[in-house]
């Protein structure tokens, strides 16, 4: 009787030790852990990095398309002036090139169509900053480039001479005044290098008669 109970208890602690792990089958189970854990990780980072990059291309688009605004409404009034022009001052395009402006306008007509410090302006790009009046106004600028339409439809090869910063007309007597310019914007963001570009047309209302 006393061996059959020895005998029951030792099938018992047999039993017992067959239900436990092995240090194979533990191994086994941390490196499927670690597997699944690098999907679900690598599936993390990647959602982190698309979105990373969507919020980037937003932002890009979100300021190139303030800038171009700000560019179209800038060149529409080149040639303006606020109180109608004196007999010897002209507003108009001063230097005109591939990527950079300087025109004349004269938004609040503080001098009767003279042509004066306040009323010279100009467009154009240093390094990766975009600048109005020498002025930063935009970064991440990859270029910026201009092309100008004459009154006859004519592309016209810069550089642009219409008026001094004095307010004289210099446009040779066989050329046409520009009344369209046409303009790319184009930025890159400097860490995923994603580019956004946009292309504008802006019609001169103030064309010299």
């Amino acid at each position: 009787m006393i061996q059959h109970l020895f005998y029951f208890h030792d099938i018992g602690r047999f039993e017992m030790k067959n239900k436990g792990f092995s240090l194979i089958e533990l191994l086994m189970v941390i490196t499927i852990m670690g597997v699944i854990f690098t999907m679900f990780y690598q599936t993390f980072f990647y959602q982190q990095k698309s979105m990373r990059r969507q919020r980037q291309i937003s932002e890009l688009n979100m300021k190139a398309r303030k800038a171009s605004h700000y560019i179209v409404n800038e060149l529409r009034q080149i040639g303006f002036s606020g109180r109608g022009l004196s007999p010897l001052h002209t507003f108009g395009i001063v230097s005109g090139n591939v990527n950079s402006i300087q025109y004349t306008h004269d938004l609040d007509g503080s001098t009767a169509g003279v042509v004066d410090a306040e009323d010279i302006h100009m467009i154009s790009v240093s390094g990766d900053t975009l600048l109005i009046d020498g002025d930063w106004a935009l970064v991440f600028v990859d270029s910026l480039g201009f092309k100008y339409i004459d009154v006859t439809g004519s592309v016209v090869a810069p550089p642009v001479n219409e008026v001094t910063t004095g307010g004289s007309w210099i446009l040779p007597g066989m050329s046409h005044p520009i009344s369209r310019i046409d303009f790319t914007l184009r930025l890159v963001h400097p860490y995923s290098e994603d580019t956004v570009t946009y292309n504008n047309t802006v019609a001169i209302r103030n064309l010299r008669p």
